[in-house]
């Protein structure tokens, strides 16, 4: 009779232990897996940080250009990577010619952190009492 009720309680402390593996188990997995989403979600809210902040570095990139264009409206040669507010922008300048106008395509790419935003513009060259300047083209 005794060695039944030691066999009885070796069953229960294995149930026991089971269901308490079990019960650990899935407590691990309820952890891993906040975790994980948690660490997508901060990766997340900083690549689209990043990627706005580089849209604002191209965009300033692009000031810098038409800046430069205003001073001199002949030029052709755009910007290396220049550092700008913990990023850098780059600016290549692509003379063109439609008919009798002169046109310009600018690529203007920001950077910062693992994110790149290229941005491309299309210029005219435009000539008004004798002064000309650049705008933005809707070219055909």
């Amino acid at each position: 009779m005794f060695k039944n009720l030691k066999i009885n309680n070796r069953f229960r402390k294995n149930c026991g232990g089971v269901a308490l593996r079990m019960i650990w188990i899935l407590l691990s997995i309820v952890l891993i897996t906040g975790a994980v989403a948690g660490f997508l979600n901060f990766q997340q809210k900083n690549q689209e940080r990043d990627s706005r902040k580089a849209l604002e570095i191209s965009e300033y990139g692009l000031l810098r250009v038409m800046e430069r264009l205003g001073e001199k409206p002949s030029l052709n040669s755009g910007f290396p990577k220049t550092p700008y507010d913990g990023g850098w922008y780059s600016a290549r300048l692509i003379p063109g010619v439609k008919g009798d106008t002169l046109l310009m395509s600018v690529e203007v790419i920001g950077h910062i952190g693992t994110v790149s935003r290229k941005q491309q513009y299309r210029l005219k060259l435009s000539v008004v009492n004798g002064d000309s300047s650049w705008g933005r083209a809707l070219v055909e």
